[in-house]
C-alpha cells in the first residue's frame, strides 16, 4: 500500500479500490490542488520485471493518445511501498463519476431495467471515438468493457485501463490478453489481433449495457460461426437498426467489420440524437419541476425535513462530529455514527445506508464526498440515487456535499449533484418524486441554486419568459409531450426481451432510414 507523497509531486489519500492485478489509490497534485488516480500493480506482482516493463510501456502508449474521450496519462515511474519494496505506477487524471458496469448493474438492481436505448448508443459512440483516436496514435486497447468505460459530469464517456494494450505494429506476435467474454474470435485463439478487434469488444460492451448478458454464452460459441448472437426480438425500428450495428461489430471475420471506430461513432452518434429524450423541465418560483420530480431550495435545518432519506456530506472516516453529521446526531441520536462507523474507513465515492434514529425519516445515505478540494461529490451521489431508488424512496433531503471540511466550492458541489441527478431523471425513474435541498444560509442556497438551475434549464430544455413562465417553440407554455406525473413514474418489469417504455417525450421524430456510412456498410 501507498500513502502519502509519491515523487515528491503527488499526495496520496488512500486506496479507491482494487483487486487482480491493480491497486487504484486516490490523490491530488500538490502543487496544482487537482486530482489524480494512481495506480500499481498488484503486491503479488510488484517483483516481476516483465510487468513492470509492461506498466511503463502502457503508459507511454497511452500518453500519445489525445482524445477528451480517453483518460488521460499523467506521470509513470516507481513508488515505494510500506514494507520498503518498490512496485511501478501510473497517475491518470481522476474522472468523478461511475464506471457504465456500476451503473448498468445499479439500475438493473433498483428498476428491472436496462440502460435506454438512446444512452447505450450515445455512450458506445463516445467510447468508439475514444478508440478512433488510440488507433490514429497506433495503439490497441484490448480490454474494452463496461468496467473500463468511465462517467464523468455531464454524461461524457471516457475510455480507461489500457493496461494490457499494445502497439498496432507489435500487435501481431502479442499474447492473448484482455476479458473472455468482450474478446473478439482471432483474440481468444491468440492470432493477431489489429483495430477491429476492439471493434468486437465495443459490440460485445454495448450489447452488455443493452441486454444485461454478454453476446453470446461461451467463448466456444463467440468463436462458431453458425452461433449468432443471442439479440432479444427487436420491439422498435430503432432496436433493430442498433441491432443491425452490433451484428456488424461482432462479425467473426475481421475484415466483415467496419473499418474504424470513427465510422461506428459516426453512426451510432447519429441513432442516439434521433432517439435522445428531452427532460421537461420548468422554474416554479423557487422551484424547479424536472419532470415528475420536483427540486426544491430551502434555508433550514436538514435534520428537521420529513423525507425518505436524508444525504450526509460523510469523511472517509465516518465522524459525525461537524456539519451536516454533527446535526444529524444532535437530532437522530448517536445511534446513527454508531452504525456508521462500524464498518471502518470508506474509500472516497461511497454512499453508505444507516437506520435514521429518531429523525423524521427513513434512513440516512452518507455519501463519502470530498478530501482536500478534491471532489467525489459526482460519485457518491449517483450511488445515493442508486439507493435511493432500490429502496423505493420517494423524498430526498441533499446538503452542499463536499463543502465543509473536504473544502469543495458551492459551485462544483452544485454542478456535479445537478448533473449526477439530471441523468438519473433522463434515464428514467421509478420512485423519486422530491429533492430538498438544504442550506444553513440564504447565500449559499442562492449560488446553489442558480448553479442547479443553470444545469436542468438548458435552452433546449425551456425557454422562459421575463415574466418566469415557461413557453416552448409554439407558444402554447408545454414542454415536448403532455406527460402525466403517473406517466413518468409508471413501474415496468421487463419480460424477455421486452422494452420498457420510454420515460422521456423523444427530441424528434425517427427518419424513415438512417443513412448508413459507406464504410461501415462495407467493412474490410
Amino acid at each position: 500500500m501507498i500513502q502519502g507523497q509519491l515523487f515528491d509531486r503527488y499526495e496520496v489519500w488512500g486506496r479507491l479500490s482494487g483487486g487482480g492485478m491493480s491497486e487504484v489509490y486516490l490523490g491530488k497534485h500538490v502543487a496544482l490542488s487537482a486530482p489524480v488516480v494512481v495506480k500499481t500493480i498488484a503486491p503479488v506482482l510488484a517483483d516481476r520485471e516483465d510487468v513492470a516493463a509492461g506498466v511503463h510501456r502502457s503508459a507511454r502508449l497511452v500518453a500519445r493518445v489525445a482524445s477528451p474521450h480517453v483518460v488521460r496519462v499523467l506521470d509513470v515511474g516507481d513508488a515505494e511501498l510500506r514494507d520498503g519494496r518498490r512496485t511501478p505506477c501510473v497517475v491518470e487524471e481522476y474522472v468523478d463519476g461511475l464506471d457504465l458496469a456500476e451503473l448498468a448493474a445499479a439500475r438493473r438492481e433498483a428498476l428491472r431495467r436496462p440502460l435506454p436505448l438512446w444512452a447505450v448508443a450515445e455512450w458506445t459512440a463516445q467510447a468508439a471515438q475514444g478508440l478512433h483516436a488510440a488507433h490514429q496514435a497506433g495503439v490497441i486497447h484490448r480490454d474494452v468493457k463496461p468496467a473500463n468505460l468511465f462517467l464523468e459530469g455531464e454524461s461524457r464517456v471516457k475510455v480507461g485501463d489500457f493496461g494490457v494494450a499494445v502497439e498496432a505494429a507489435a500487435a501481431e506476435g502479442s499474447r492473448a490478453a484482455g476479458t473472455v467474454d468482450y474478446m473478439a474470435p482471432e483474440q481468444l485463439l491468440g492470432e493477431g489481433v489489429d483495430r477491429r478487434a476492439d471493434l468486437w469488444s465495443l459490440g460485445a460492451t454495448a450489447f452488455a449495457l443493452r441486454y444485461g448478458l454478454a453476446p453470446f454464452a461461451s467463448s466456444s460459441d463467440a468463436a462458431r460461426p453458425e452461433v449468432p448472437p443471442r439479440f432479444p426480438p427487436a420491439t422498435s425500428p430503432d432496436e433493430a437498426y442498433f441491432q443491425h450495428v452490433l451484428e456488424r461489430l461482432l462479425a467473426r471475420r475481421p475484415e466483415a467489420r467496419p473499418r474504424t471506430a470513427g465510422t461506428t461513432a459516426a453512426v451510432l452518434r447519429q441513432l442516439a440524437r434521433t432517439i435522445h429524450p428531452r427532460l421537461p423541465t420548468r422554474r416554479q418560483g423557487r422551484y424547479l419541476q424536472a419532470g415528475g420530480c420536483r427540486l426544491a431550495f430551502e434555508v433550514g435545518d436538514i435534520a428537521a425535513v420529513p423525507c425518505d432519506a436524508v444525504v450526509n456530506s460523510a469523511y472517509a472516516e465516518m465522524r459525525m462530529d461537524d456539519g451536516v453529521g454533527a446535526a444529524l446526531v444532535r437530532a437522530g441520536g448517536a445511534a446513527i455514527e454508531e452504525e456508521a462507523r462500524a464498518g471502518g474507513e470508506r474509500a472516497l465515492g461511497a454512499c453508505v445506508p444507516t437506520t435514521a434514529g429518531s429523525l423524521p425519516c427513513r434512513a440516512v445515505l452518507h455519501a463519502v464526498s470530498a478530501w482536500r478540494r478534491v471532489s467525489c461529490v459526482g460519485r457518491a451521489m449517483h450511488r445515493a440515487l442508486a439507493i435511493a431508488e432500490r429502496e423505493g424512496y420517494r423524498r430526498l433531503a441533499v446538503p452542499a456535499l463536499g463543502t465543509g471540511r473536504g473544502g469543495i466550492t458551492v459551485e462544483a458541489s452544485g454542478h456535479a449533484i445537478a448533473s449526477a441527478l439530471r441523468l438519473h431523471l433522463q434515464l428514467g425513474t421509478v420512485h423519486l418524486d422530491e429533492v430538498r435541498f438544504v442550506f444553513a444560509d440564504e447565500p449559499t442556497r442562492d449560488v446553489f441554486a442558480e448553479v442547479v438551475s443553470a444545469v436542468f434549464l438548458s435552452a433546449y430544455d425551456a425557454i422562459r419568459s421575463s415574466e418566469g413562465e415557461e413557453r416552448d417553440e409554439l407558444g402554447d407554455g408545454r414542454h415536448g409531450l403532455p406527460m402525466s406525473h403517473e406517466d413518468f413514474h409508471a413501474p415496468t418489469r421487463l419480460g424477455d426481451g421486452a422494452e420498457p417504455p420510454d420515460a422521456l417525450p423523444r427530441e424528434r421524430t425517427r427518419p424513415e432510414r438512417l443513412p448508413p456510412s459507406e464504410d461501415f456498410e462495407e467493412g474490410g
